[in-house]
């Protein structure tokens, strides 16, 4: 393999779509293994090799993706929509993309979108939830990703904080009229969510 070929996890988390800290991740959990690592520790990745080891994971058909690396993986998103006695969960990205939303994350391979709603928001707002049920499914309007909404509830305390301050920049409970608000400029939430949520808060 000319080393050439080889790229950093920064553009290989590009490549995907995906933050760095999850393809960290990943290879920590031993999902993924970067084609070659430096003395220094660092990874290098040939983009194929790593199409096919997510394929091999989801039981898709890998697509190359050095020709054009910009293209991402289509790996589906979960959307937490936690409510609790203080309002509904929303975060706001430091990408603003979108602005203000719920708090989100890919499904990693292997898991569920009730396990991955659990895991990011514990992870990114320390917050512990269960799962209640699956809202609603989509791909979203703007940005073209498989968003898969999924309802939960805290186990805990109601406390919220930014555990990792990579992609968040704040999250906090608020009314469902001020989500709308903060939600409207990305072109607001689904409408089977925005119901959902009606019935969940006035419950």
């Amino acid at each position: 393999m000319a080393a050439g070929r080889l790229v950093g996890t920064g553009k290989a988390a590009d490549a995907l779509g995906i933050a760095r800290t999850t393809l960290a991740r990943w290879v920590a959990a031993g999902h993924v293994t970067p084609a070659h690592q430096t003395i220094g520790g660092h990874m290098r990745w040939d983009l194929d090799d790593l199409q096919r080891q997510i394929a091999a994971l989801t039981g898709r058909e890998a697509t190359p993706m050095t020709a054009s690396p910009e293209t991402p993986v289509d790996l589906p998103v979960v959307a937490a929509v936690v409510t609790s006695e203080r309002g509904m969960l929303v975060t706001w990205r430091n990408d603003k993309t979108p602005p203000a939303g719920f708090l989100t994350g890919e499904i990693e391979p292997g898991e569920s979108p009730a396990d991955a709603m659990v895991r990011e928001c514990k992870e990114e707002a320390g917050l512990l939830v269960a799962a209640d049920r699956e809202v609603f499914r989509r791909v979203h309007p703007k940005t073209g990703r498989t968003m898969i909404y999924v309802a939960g509830h805290p186990t805990g305390d109601l406390d919220v904080s930014v555990t990792d301050d990579y992609e968040l920049a704040a999250v906090r409970w608020v009314s469902l009229a001020e989500a709308d608000d903060s939600f409207a400029p990305f072109g607001g939430m689904a409408r089977e969510v925005h119901e959902h949520l009606e019935r969940a808060l006035s419950s």
